[in-house]
Parts: structure tokens; C-alpha cells; sequence
């Protein structure tokens, strides 16, 4: 810009070198002279909406924001001497809004009647499209953070290869763990400090594991938080690549949930499952699914032994042991119509023996109409009959044990009255007769036939007993 190239029409009265040229450019170019336009080209012209007329001789502040004068009078100063950078502003139009610029300023030597003048050569960049990209993106990123902030998981992005170098964290780490995020990027505090203690080298070999080991990968552990809460989280990790950057990892994201009240049930449902396994393998009564044609899917022990199935049940139908297979076609219509059946049935189980079986069955409905299962569990009526039957004996046989200890006992205690009487020889008659007498009553109640006995001192009657079977009951006859 220096140099001494004059204007091809007007070489001795140009005051600044290269005007040709200088009109050529597509930025804005003006030369001041005492901080006056002494020349303005084409562009300049059009990014003010003025002609060259209106703006040579005009002061160059005058085309500047008022907001932004001091900031442009300032550097203009400084650059009078020596060039530094540039400095951004609001160029007025004539109509309409301002346009956003960047003014870049040098010094350059004037010729003609400004040869003794100190001269500014100033470069107008138009960067309102580019201000506006930054203000957008800006209030792009504010909104994003906001996001951020608002989500309900913690999101730390870390340095790749150090996981104690935290670059961001959004708000959440405040309800997750009760701490500020102050702590967090002033290093007063780590992630790590909160992890439970069983977790933490497992935890420590997840994160060092980015980016060598792991692209992608989660876990779960526990933390413990400020207030010395327990809380359960899954951490997923991710690797972000810079863009064309040949593999080069630029920072490890990671996304950490609370998951404790889903833990929990999952715990709770493990619990259930544990507990329900063993009513099932320890029941006494068969438990058992199977699909809508009779193959079994599942079948407890109590089940394997009724039906004496040995090897792999699932080679059985539930069919081969019905007496009458029409009847497990009204249960599966009972079922198809409400969804739930009982029903009282002849099975052929092991060792051929037909028992007596109460079903209560019901439809798996999560299942797709096509491929329905049902499950039931199958009570063995025969074996309960003949249990309560024991049990009727068994407080039959109590009952007469008591009803026959008496006259035992008179029969005991006559005999030996009579032994003393006859070892001492001097036993009365009369009351000796008296005590065979006593015997012969006590013998007769013994040793009578049970039915005579039953039939004398007891009333058995056989009454239902609400489930479906009958029980004895003993009552005296008076």
C-alpha cells in the first residue's frame, strides 16, 4: 500500500496510491486523511447506501453507531502510528438497519496536497451474516445448555486418556450426588469420591478403559451421595471422534441415570421369583403349563412323581393320562370363554391307578391367540380322601382307646382283689361274686365285636366337608 504507483488519468494530482485497484476490491476501502474520507470505493458506497459524493469529505465517525465511536475514534488513534488488530462495529446506513463490520486500519503515505497529511488506509469487512451465524449460535447454546441442565441425568464430558480432567457438567450432578457444580470443575471434587466403595476400582477400570478399550459401554454401580443415600446409576460412556480427524478421539461423554427405584424392583421381583420357584418345586400339588394341544412346557416335581414321569416331561402330553380326553375339550372351551376354569376329572396316572383330580386352570393372555399356553395346578382328590380317612381312624381308634380303658382297668384291679382273697383264705363269698360279676361286665364291653361296640357307644356319620370330599364324624349316644 506504499508504494508509489499513481492513478493512470491523474498520476501528479491522485493523493492515493493505487485507486485502480483499490476499486477493484469487494470489501469496503476508505483512506483518511485528519480522520476525514478522502476516499471511498464502490463497495464502501454500497454497504453505507451512499454515493462517493455524500461520503467523501465527510468525517469517518460520522458513519459509525454512536454506541460505537469511542471504540472506533480509539483504535483509529492508535493505528495512526502502528497496525494492530482489527476491531468490530455498526456501520450506519442511510435506510434501514446497520450492518456489522470489521474495520482493519494501517498507515499509508498520501501524495499530492495531502503529502504532508498523516494517512489511515481502513478495510471494511462486512460480517453481519457472520455476527448474526454467532448471535443464532449463541442462543443455540444457551438453549442447549438449558437442556442440559434441565435433563434428569447427570452428563460429564471428559478429557480423552484422563478421567480426572472433567471438561463440563451440567446442573443435575446437584440432585444426583449433593454437590455444586463449582465443586466439580474446580477439582474440589470428583465423581469417584462418590462411588461405593465395592464398586469403585470397577468403576475406575470402566473409565480408563476409554477410548483404547471401549467405544461405546455402560454399567451400572452404586454411588453414595452426600447425605449418605445409596443410590443405584448406569453410566454409559461414548467416544466422540474429531471431525476428519483420522480416528482422533476428542472427548469421552458420559451419561449417568438413577435407576434405584427400577433396581429395587428389579430386586423385589428377583425375591418373588426365588420365592415362587420354591412353592413351586416344594408343593405338594402338581403345577404345571402347557400349550393349547396338551405338550407340557412346565411341570414341578409333585407333578413328575404323580404322574411317574421320568425322563424329559416335555416329550409328555397332559391327553395320555385323561380317562375321558373329552373332557379337557370343555375345559379349554371354559377357558377360551372366560379366561379361567375349575373342573373335577379321572386321570390314569403311574402304575395305572385312576385318581380323582381337581384342575384350576387359567390362560396365559400375553400370549398371541395362535400360540396360547395355560397353566394349572392339579389337587389329587383320591390322596386326600384317603388321608382324612387315616385321619378318621386314627380318632376312631383314640376314641375307643379311651372308652376301653376303664373296664381294662376294672378287669385289672378285680383280678387281683380275687388273688388276695384266695392267697389269704379268708375272701368273703358274696363279695367275691361281686367282683366276677364286675370282670364279666368289663369283659363284655372289651371284647365284644367292634360293630356291637361301635354300634353301643358310638354314632359314626360320613358328612361332606365343603371342598368336595367327606369326613367322619364321632358323636356318643346318650
Amino acid at each position: 500500500m506504499n508504494d508509489n504507483i499513481a492513478d493512470d488519468k491523474f498520476p501528479s494530482a491522485n493523493p492515493v496510491p493505487c485507486r485502480s485497484l483499490l476499486s477493484l476490491l469487494a470489501e469496503g476501502i476508505t483512506v483518511l486523511a485528519r480522520g476525514r474520507v478522502i476516499y471511498a470505493n464502490a463497495a464502501l458506497c454500497e454497504m453505507t447506501g451512499r454515493n462517493r459524493g455524500e461520503i467523501i469529505g465527510c468525517k469517518f465517525i460520522e458513519l459509525v453507531s454512536d454506541s460505537d465511536r469511542k471504540l472506533v475514534s480509539d483504535y483509529l488513534r492508535q493505528h495512526a502510528v502502528t497496525q494492530t488488530g482489527g476491531v468490530d462495529f455498526v456501520l450506519r446506513r442511510t435506510a434501514g438497519a446497520g450492518r456489522w463490520v470489521r474495520l482493519l486500519a494501517s498507515p499509508i503515505d498520501l501524495r499530492g496536497i495531502y503529502a504532508e497529511e498523516p494517512g489511515v488506509c481502513c478495510s471494511i469487512t462486512d460480517i453481519t451474516a457472520f455476527q448474526d451465524r454467532i448471535i443464532e449460535l449463541d442462543r443455540d447454546n444457551r438453549r442447549l445448555r438449558s437442556h442440559l441442565d434441565d435433563t434428569e441425568s447427570v452428563l460429564m464430558n471428559f478429557a480423552p486418556y484422563d478421567c480426572n480432567d472433567i471438561l463440563l457438567v451440567n446442573r443435575y450432578v446437584e440432585a444426583l450426588l449433593g454437590c455444586s457444580v463449582g465443586d466439580i470443575m474446580n477439582r474440589r471434587r470428583h465423581l469417584f469420591d462418590f462411588v461405593h466403595p465395592d464398586d469403585l476400582q470397577e468403576v475406575m477400570t470402566f473409565y480408563k478403559g476409554f477410548p483404547e478399550q471401549f467405544e461405546t459401554a455402560e454399567m451400572e454401580y452404586r454411588i453414595i451421595r452426600n447425605d449418605r443415600q445409596v443410590r443405584w446409576v448406569r453410566d454409559m460412556g461414548n467416544t466422540l471422534y474429531v471431525e476428519r480427524g483420522y480416528g482422533m478421539p476428542r472427548r469421552i461423554d458420559h451419561t449417568i441415570v438413577d435407576i434405584t427405584e427400577q433396581k429395587n424392583r428389579e430386586m423385589e421381583l428377583t425375591e418373588e421369583r426365588r420365592k415362587l420357584s420354591s412353592i413351586i418345586k416344594n408343593s405338594t400339588d402338581m403345577i404345571y403349563r402347557v400349550d393349547m394341544a396338551g405338550n407340557f412346557l412346565e411341570l414341578n416335581p409333585a407333578g413328575r412323581r404323580l404322574l411317574g414321569i421320568k425322563d424329559d416331561f416335555r416329550k409328555t402330553n397332559i391327553l395320555n393320562f385323561y380317562v375321558d380326553p373329552r373332557q379337557r375339550d370343555i375345559l379349554l372351551d371354559k377357558l377360551e370363554k372366560t379366561g379361567a376354569a375349575q373342573q373335577l376329572v379321572k386321570w390314569k396316572v403311574a402304575d395305572g391307578q385312576v385318581i380323582d383330580v381337581a384342575i384350576n386352570a387359567v390362560t396365559e393372555q400375553s400370549a398371541p391367540s395362535d400360540n396360547k399356553t395355560y397353566q394349572g395346578i392339579a389337587h389329587n382328590l383320591t390322596r386326600t380322601l384317603e388321608l382324612q380317612r387315616i385321619d378318621t381312624i386314627k380318632k376312631i381308634t383314640g376314641g375307643l382307646s379311651d372308652k376301653i380303658n376303664t373296664p381294662l382297668m376294672t378287669l385289672s384291679l378285680n383280678m387281683r382283689a380275687l388273688r388276695d382273697s384266695l392267697k389269704s383264705g379268708s375272701g368273703d363269698t358274696a363279695e367275691m361274686l361281686e367282683y366276677i360279676e364286675e370282670m364279666e361286665i368289663a369283659y363284655s364291653k372289651i371284647v365284644g365285636p367292634m360293630t356291637v361296640v361301635r354300634e353301643k357307644y358310638w354314632k359314626v356319620q360320613e358328612v361332606p366337608d365343603g371342598c368336595g370330599g367327606t369326613i367322619y364324624e364321632i358323636q356318643e349316644k346318650k
